[in-house]
């Protein structure tokens, strides 16, 4: 067999496992393939972009099969926190702004026993929304930060978390943990999970890169799972 026809088989098959994941969310609709009973279902808004479109077309992800911290049992015990993975800082920066028009804050805190004490330190903001066209280019299009923004820090040694929040909402904001958020932000008492997260896949040959992930964070209440997408490097993410 030539290289070429190995290639050839390799685009094939690559092809065909899109084209199964596709048949199975149907045309534009978000599916629950993978879903379990206690994840909380996404449902996104009208004339908005499908995040399962999203994963699939620029991160080679699938929603819930690639999903590192899925609600398998009690909320509690979802995975929410990092830690450092290796030397240098961790890099923490917002890629895709789907949500309000108004500022967007996103940080980190240090883990906290007591959620309700958790101190939330800002890294970046930026004012802007994309649009579906900057959607459709295959390049980075990462929202402008606004002045004084940074998108690395060191936490140290200890286990963290992450955090988004609007201006447009007069609350704490959606965190990675889904305690903090009940803890924090009454609206979501009865839905604490608001970050889905991913291993990041490289866009160049669509391997895992070490030690990074895609965050996808809702900080409303409509569970659409993508008003902002994040990535995050240098981390492992804490299992339960």
């Amino acid at each position: 067999m030539t290289s070429r026809t190995t290639a050839a088989n390799c685009n094939r098959r690559a092809w065909l496992a899109r084209a199964a994941r596709l048949s199975v969310l149907g045309c534009g609709a978000t599916a629950a393939f993978g879903q379990t009973a206690r994840q909380p279902k996404v449902a996104p808004g009208p004339h908005e972009p499908d995040w399962v479109k999203i994963l699939d077309e620029r991160y080679g992800l699938s929603m819930f099969g690639d999903l590192a911290n899925p609600v398998a049992g009690a909320v509690e015990a979802v995975p929410g926190l990092f830690r450092k993975a290796g030397a240098g800082p961790v890099k923490y920066e917002p890629l895709l702004a789907l949500g309000l028009e108004t500022i967007t804050r996103g940080g980190w805190y240090a883990a906290a026993a007591e959620h309700a004490s958790i101190r939330k330190i800002e890294l970046w903001s930026y004012q802007h929304k994309h649009t579906t066209r900057d959607l459709a280019t295959n390049g980075r299009i990462s929202p402008p930060l606004l002045e004084g923004s940074k998108t690395t820090f060191d936490p140290g040694d200890g286990p963290f978390g992450l955090w988004v929040s609007n201006d447009g909402l007069k609350e704490a904001g959606a965190f990675s943990e889904p305690l903090a958020n009940r803890a924090l932000t009454p609206r979501f008492a009865q839905q604490p999970y608001k970050a889905m997260i991913y291993p990041y896949k490289s866009r160049r040959d669509g391997s895992v890169v070490p030690h990074a992930y895609l965050i996808g964070w809702e900080y409303s209440t409509n569970d659409d799972f993508q008003d902002v997408v994040c990535l995050l490097e240098n981390v492992a993410l804490v299992k339960s």
